[in-house]
């Protein structure tokens, strides 16, 4: 959100003509990014297929929160508590499908923090390693909302 309102530490040495350029260049990136996701959606809803988007529940969102997009199924509001790395906060949407609703408690990580990890290849794009979700947290998550199969650690659900 600091690129368009021309606030970014990225961009604080550039002449306002420049910024305003790459404002211009992510709007079309990010409309391009939109008419792709509901194309996507079009075709699982015209298809009858199953889909699940996930993005993070970040604010302020393009996503989340807006005009812009449905509300999100569900937030995951702490990711470390299901065999993750990061806290992470992470929307969820279903289509054409139900999530089921199991929690599988595994909550043996170090902490990392989103500052410390190693810097993406260029500004404004984060690492690999920031982006990455850990295959406990995948396996977990498959168990607990896409099949429904009870693991040891698994509890009764919260509500979100």
């Amino acid at each position: 959100m600091t690129y368009y309102q021309l606030t970014s530490l990225n961009n604080r040495h550039k002449p306002k003509t420049e910024q305003l350029k790459e404002a211009i260049e992510r709007l079309e990136k990010r409309t391009l990014f939109h008419t792709l996701l509901y194309k996507l959606m079009f075709i699982a809803e015209h298809d009858n297929l199953k889909l699940v988007i996930e993005n993070p529940a970040t604010k302020p969102s393009y996503l989340i929160g807006t005009q812009n997009f449905p509300n999100p199924t569900f937030i995951d509001k702490n990711r470390m508590e299901r065999g993750d790395y990061f806290v992470k906060p992470t929307a969820y949407w279903f289509f054409n499908c139900e999530p089921t609703h199991g929690f599988t408690r595994q909550n043996d990580k170090e902490q990392k923090i989103i500052k410390k990890c190693k810097q993406g290849i260029k500004a404004g794009i984060c690492s690999e390693e920031r982006s990455m979700i850990s295959p406990d947290y995948a396996r977990n998550f498959i168990c607990d909302f896409i099949i429904g199969k009870n693991q040891e650690n698994q509890r009764e659900p919260e509500l979100f």
